[in-house]
């Protein structure tokens, strides 16, 4: 009888070390298991980072969004910028004070009280610019003489560069692929600003062209002005 009393006692004593590893055992994978998970959660961040650090140092310079004002001319200064060399193509466009930014006739015009279907968006809205068709890569010039207020890139409208004009008013040049201009920069008329893409993301439907704003004090105006008087 004590024999088997002393048999049951070494078997009970038996499961219960069995049944005490198994649960350090279960634990110790347990633990295994949420440190993998940390380490690769980690590791995933750290290479994102230097993919985002590597796309920064690969992509082009994007200038303050901030617009800097246009200098105080003193009483002898000239409120015109300094004059840069003109290209063939720029002197072919010359008209006037103007010249026109693409070579391609006008696709839509702009009204901010009409809405409109922008179908690449889905959606009804206002289209308060003026688009002009144009050649994927082909020079985008500056209409008039100014001062580079703005030069960014985004996912709707490509590189977008505003011009503050010596005749007060600022013009917006949207759809461009390459920029070649930087904020706070002079420009005169005919002057590369950039290269047309090959499609506007947010208005994928007109293909090839450029959106064209104009605007005076934060009011609306009508983009066909910065066009040389013989395209009116």
């Amino acid at each position: 009888m004590r024999m088997e009393k002393r048999r049951v006692s070494r078997v009970l004593a038996a499961m219960l070390r069995a049944k005490a590893f198994m649960l350090d055992y279960a634990y110790l994978v347990t633990l295994g298991a949420a440190l993998t998970v940390i380490a690769a959660s980690a590791l995933f961040t750290w290479q994102m980072r230097q993919e985002d650090v590597q796309a920064a140092a690969n992509a082009p310079e994007i200038a303050q969004e901030t617009a800097k004002p246009l200098p105080t001319p003193g009483p002898t200064s000239s409120p015109l910028p300094t004059l840069a060399p003109l290209n063939a193509l720029s002197v072919a466009h010359l008209g006037g004070t103007r010249v026109r930014p693409v070579s391609g006739a006008v696709l839509r015009e702009g009204d901010p009280t009409v809405p409109i279907l922008w179908e690449a968006l889905a959606c009804y809205q206002p289209h308060a610019g003026l688009d002009l068709a144009g050649a994927a890569g082909e020079d985008v010039l500056c209409a008039a003489d100014g001062s580079v207020s703005l030069a960014v890139r985004d996912e709707l409208w490509g590189w977008r560069v505003e011009v503050e004009q010596t005749d007060g008013q600022r013009a917006r040049y949207c759809g461009l692929a390459t920029c070649l201009v930087t904020a706070g920069q002079n420009v005169t008329r005919g002057q590369p600003l950039g290269l047309l893409l090959d499609a506007v993301p947010c208005e994928a439907e007109l293909g090839a062209h450029l959106h064209l704003e104009l605007s005076q004090d934060g009011a609306w105006r009508d983009a066909r002005a910065l066009l040389p008087q013989a395209d009116l």
